[in-house]
C-alpha cells in the first residue's frame, strides 16, 4: 500500500515531526505506521542520507530494537506536540517536554560531519554508537536549539479550522497564519471570497 506523503511546512525539524499527525479528510491520521516509516521520514527530512536510511531499514525493521526506537519516537513526538501546543498558546514549553528532550540528548555520543549540500555545505550527525536511539538525537537537538536560541513566540498553529499543523514563523513581518497557502490559506481565501460575494449580492441595488 502506498503511504501518504509527509508534510514539511514547519521550518523546524521537530515541528515537522509533530506534523506527522495531520488531519486529512476530516480525521486525524498518523503518517508513521512503524519503524520503516520513521526511517523514511528521517530520510525525507534530510536527517539521514539515502544509503544510511536503506541500511537502517534493513537493520531495524522487524527487530525488537526497531520497535523500541519507534515507541520512543512516538513518545517524543507526543511530548513535542504538548510543548508546541503550549508555546503556540503563549505558555512556557513545560518541564515534561524538556525532560523528554534531555532523555534523548543523553543518548549520544555522536559527532558532526561537514557534507556537501547543493552548492554549499551542511552538518550531518554521525553516530559513534550503533544504537538505534541515536536516530532521534537530531530531533531533540532541533527543539533544544529553538528553545535556547530561537523566538518561542513564533511557534504557531495553523489558523485553519480543522488543521492541527504547527510552524515556526520565519517570514519577514512575522505574520504567517497558515500551514501553507496551497492548503488552508487557499481555502480561507475561497471562503472569504464566497462570503463577500454573497454579501454584495444581498445588498440593495
Amino acid at each position: 500500500m502506498t503511504r501518504p506523503p509527509f508534510i514539511f511546512v514547519a521550518n523546524s525539524l521537530w515541528l515537522d515531526l509533530v506534523n506527522t499527525e495531520p488531519v486529512q479528510a476530516g480525521a486525524r491520521v498518523d503518517l508513521l505506521g512503524g519503524p520503516a516509516d520513521l526511517v523514511r521520514w528521517l530520510r525525507d527530512a534530510g536527517v539521514m542520507p539515502v544509503e544510511a536510511a536503506r541500511l537502517a531499514a534493513v537493520r531495524w525493521d522487524g527487530s525488537a530494537e526497531g520497535r523500541a526506537l519507534f515507541r520512543e519516537a512516538v513518545a517524543l513526538r507526543a511530548a513535542l506536540r504538548a510543548g508546541a501546543e503550549r508555546l503556540a498558546a503563549g505558555k512556557p514549553v513545560g518541564e515534561e517536554t524538556v525532560a523528554a528532550l534531555n532523555r534523548v540528548l543523553a543518548s549520544r555520543p555522536s559527532y558532526s560531519r561537514l557534507v556537501r549540500a547543493g552548492k554549499g555545505y551542511a552538518s550531518r550527525l554521525v553516530p559513534v554508537s550503533k544504537s538505534a536511539r541515536h536516530l532521534l538525537v537530531p530531533l531533540a537537538e532541533s527543539a533544544a536549539w529553538l528553545l535556547e536560541h530561537g523566538d518561542t513566540s513564533l511557534v504557531r498553529r495553523c489558523e485553519g479550522a480543522l488543521c492541527v499543523l504547527f510552524f515556526y514563523d520565519t517570514t519577514r513581518n512575522k505574520s504567517r497564519r497558515w500551514c501553507s497557502m496551497e492548503e488552508c490559506g487557499g481555502r480561507a481565501k475561497a471562503v472569504a471570497y464566497y462570503r463577500r460575494s454573497r454579501a454584495e449580492g444581498a445588498s440593495p441595488g
